[in-house]
């Protein structure tokens, strides 16, 4: 009598297998990695801050009066 054993399947997500990958990199791998994740989440952060800064120049512009209703004008030579 042949007996079949269920097969067992291990689903696993992307970020675990990103995670057994870092794993398994040497230290200065492993460092190099996180120093661009954080040079990247600094980058990430400069650019809120610009669009923030724009997006109150903005408001303040709206709120002041001093809305350009015609946006081609605004690169005209």
């Amino acid at each position: 009598m042949i007996t079949a054993i269920p097969s067992q399947t291990t689903e696993m997500t992307t970020v675990d297998a990103l995670w057994v990958l870092i794993q398994s990199q040497t230290k200065a791998v492993r460092k190099a990695l996180t120093e661009r994740l954080l040079a990247e989440q600094d980058k990430t952060k400069v650019q809120k801050t610009m669009v923030r800064e724009s997006l109150t120049r903005a408001f303040d512009e709206l709120h002041s009066g001093k809305v350009h209703h015609d946006a081609r004008k605004l690169f005209a030579e």
